[in-house]
């Protein structure tokens, strides 16, 4: 039903994803909260420069996501961006005003990122998703190259999925495998094959490697 309303409205089929709606309306609440924040506090106070707390906050976060808007190839791969640098604005703000409004967002944050993904690009394709417990098909694999996606949900992951899943139905053969694996949830392969997690290196993500004789093909990884 939402995606025959999206069609009639000329909206893409990716804004109804409960995870972009949830995320939203959960970042969009601080906007409610605020308003019951006392007016003395040090978030609202000016310092020599004219500017709260609040302000300076809210304008790295919206420097730094224009940076990141311009770096993404849609909407849709840039919103998981959006969403995490909301989420850190929100808890630096929070945490100067009340460290129990600060715990509570810091909670449903958390089980958020366990429990809500990005929807997938839905087309049939032959990329097998990977984790740590059936990765070792890949380092097993004698026979086969395979192509391995690593990626996370905040890294601009989605935008490259489509393109990823073109490229297996491709290519995809006995002798050419594609792979992706989440290293946000499996985090011990990120640090097996020295991928950096961190927010400000996330352009890093995602990153191609390619196997071949189950082994690491040297100066094959993109980025």
């Amino acid at each position: 039903c939402l995606h025959s309303v999206s069609s009639v409205m000329g909206l893409p089929a990716w804004v109804w994803d409960p995870y972009i709606i949830i995320n939203l309306l959960v970042c969009l609440s601080y906007l409610y909260v605020r308003f019951h924040f006392d007016e003395d506090s040090m978030l609202f106070k000016n310092d020599m420069m004219g500017f709260t707390k609040e302000m300076q906050v809210g304008g790295s976060c919206l420097v730094a996501l224009y940076v990141k808007y311009w770096k993404s190839n849609s909407l849709a791969e840039f919103f998981p961006t959006f969403f995490m640098y909301s989420k850190v604005a929100i808890l630096i703000c929070t945490a100067v005003q009340s460290k129990t409004i600060c715990a509570w967002y810091a909670v449903t944050f958390l089980v958020l990122f366990f429990v809500l993904h990005q929807g997938e690009d839905k087309t049939p394709n032959k990329v097998v998703h990977l984790n740590t417990g059936n990765f070792g098909s890949v380092e097993d694999d004698r026979e086969s190259t395979w192509l391995v996606q690593f990626y996370t949900t905040w890294a601009n992951a989605a935008g490259f999925s489509s393109t990823f899943n073109a490229l297996s139905n491709k290519y995809g053969s006995k002798r050419l495998k594609f792979g992706k694996v989440d290293i946000g949830r499996f985090r011990t392969l990120a640090k097996k094959f020295n991928i950096s997690l961190s927010a400000v290196m996330n352009n890093e993500l995602p990153t191609l490697i390619l196997f071949e004789k189950g082994n690491e093909v040297k100066n094959q990884r993109l980025p």
